[in-house]
């Protein structure tokens, strides 16, 4: 299983507050235009940006990342049927162009990964999604760098007292190689490449300060093993998740 990730921000011209009430067509219009005719997606989530953070104090690196405003995430079975999908004439001529009504095109941000979740509470209804765009730190190996961060999780997770008990599920996504179909989504700007991200659901009371926890303790486990994150190019999105279709649920899995 693999899934194709767009992070995207409104069209031009549109505020913010426009955007949020304009989520409604990106959920019924756009999201019934693709539910209308699948075509091999598995599964098709909109997460809908609440507020976010970007870099890192005392570091201007992070002006080259673009704020985001929702993140699509689409699940496919293997590399094959997500080429079938982007060479149908309905993906081309009628998803895709739909997009400019509410979507920046050439400032999208594409990122093809493998999802693994690790053994946590399925999150419910109600709950925040954190998403935490992860940059590698420069010069560190692939494999070293998600080993350690795994590493880093699997520390935090056991500690029950510590920023794992605000925890209600917890996704991590490793990036494949490819530029995620960027071109499909209208990317024509040069954005930062991602190493991974990962999915963190928290009650709403406690989403900011749960994370913050969780950020903090990977900080600590930083200081002692070795920096592995680029903080100024890393970013997180507060959001909400918007199901738009699932067809894993009955028998299969993203896992």
């Amino acid at each position: 299983m693999i899934k194709l990730v767009a992070a995207v921000r409104r069209r031009p011209g549109m505020t913010r507050a426009e955007y949020t009430e304009y989520t409604e067509y990106t959920e019924k219009v756009h999201g019934g235009i693709a539910l209308a005719n699948k075509l091999t997606v598995r599964k098709y989530v909109q997460n809908h940006v609440l507020d976010g953070a970007y870099g890192a104090i005392g570091d201007v690196g992070y002006q080259v990342t673009l704020p985001r405003d929702s993140v699509t995430e689409l699940y496919f079975d293997d590399p094959s049927s997500m080429g079938q999908t982007f060479a149908d004439p309905y993906a081309r001529d009628v998803v895709g162009p739909d997009a400019v009504n509410f979507s920046d095109q050439p400032a999208a941000l594409g990122l093809l990964v493998e999802e693994s979740e690790a053994e946590a509470p399925r999150p419910a209804g109600g709950m925040v999604k954190v998403l935490h765009f992860l940059k590698a730190a420069d010069g560190a190996a692939p494999e070293v760098f998600h080993s350690g961060l795994l590493g880093a999780y699997e520390d935090v997770l056991a500690d029950p007292s510590g920023p794992a008990r605000y925890l209600r599920g917890h996704q991590w996504n490793r990036a494949l190689p490819g530029d995620g179909m960027a071109a499909y989504f209208g990317s024509t700007s040069e954005q930062p490449s991602y190493d991974a991200y990962s999915a963190l659901w928290f009650d709403e009371a406690d989403a900011l300060t749960g994370f913050r926890a969780w950020q903090q303790a990977l900080a600590g486990h930083a200081e002692k093993h070795g920096a592995l994150l680029k903080p100024s190019l890393s970013f997180f999105l507060l959001t909400r998740e918007v199901v738009i279709f699932d067809d894993l649920a009955d028998g299969g899995t993203a896992a």
